[in-house]
């Protein structure tokens, strides 16, 4: 096994009710912020992308969210609102000078738009994304989230659409052709809402919902081939001419 150039950096961000567990992998004078889904997700588990990411170029600072990985605790307390603050104060924990844009994955696209909101960054990688209704933002996971987002099309009904629509950055979205999860009609209103030019759709053929474990299950080149789109959505060639 190829050994690693970089060292993992780890920082314990206090929160009023638990401690964070935040990490950096990389490059430092590039970063992405790279955000997990649901169910079992950590920062652990999409390790491999980071050291993907890395070899082409880009650091990337992760957290595990509450009732995830390292940081642990009820994740039924967390909602996608503390999802957005836990990125935001993990930031603040790291001398990060030039934070090129978010990869995410599923629930961490809702997170991912919503920081591009915040700190304006100019590229989002979006892995089978999630959106959610306004409504659901700052509702507990466990206290009538999971009622709202069942609503039929609830997701329509979003402020993560008009920040998309403003968006002039570049916007890669992945998904599978398979995905049972994600509504295609999310994925369709992203193309729609988004500027000429800014929203770069790939479906992946015979691909489910989890889009990079299978890619590594299968072809390594169409798993490169994927990952140096990534790499050249987030590195804007322009700017190093």
């Amino acid at each position: 096994m190829e050994q690693e150039k970089w060292a993992l950096i780890v920082r314990k961000v206090a929160t009023a009710d638990y401690v964070l567990h935040s990490s950096y992998y990389g490059p430092e004078n590039r970063t992405a912020l790279l955000i997990h889904g649901g169910g079992q997700s950590s920062s652990n588990k999409i390790h491999a992308l980071r050291i993907d990411l890395a070899k082409r170029g880009i650091g990337t600072l992760a957290v595990d969210h509450l009732g995830h990985g390292f940081t642990g605790g009820d994740i039924k307390k967390a909602s996608l609102k503390m999802r957005v603050e836990e990125v935001l104060s993990a930031i603040k924990a790291y001398p990060i000078v030039n934070i090129l844009g978010a990869v995410s994955m599923s629930m961490g696209g809702h997170v991912a738009i919503k920081l591009q909101q915040i700190l304006g960054f100019n590229a989002l990688v979006l892995i089978a994304p999630a959106v959610y209704a306004t409504s659901a933002y700052s509702v507990a996971f466990g206290y009538g989230f999971t009622a709202i987002i069942r609503e039929p099309n609830s997701w329509n009904e979003s402020h993560i659409w008009p920040i998309l629509k403003k968006f002039s950055g570049k916007m890669l979205v992945i998904i599978g052709e398979n995905d049972a999860v994600i509504p295609a009609g999310v994925i369709e209103k992203m193309q729609q809402v988004t500027r000429p030019n800014v929203a770069q759709i790939v479906i992946l053929k015979d691909v489910d919902h989890f889009v990079m474990a299978r890619l590594r299950e299968g072809e390594k080149g169409l798993l490169d081939s994927t990952l140096d789109l990534i790499s050249s959505t987030l590195i804007d060639e322009s700017l190093n001419s």
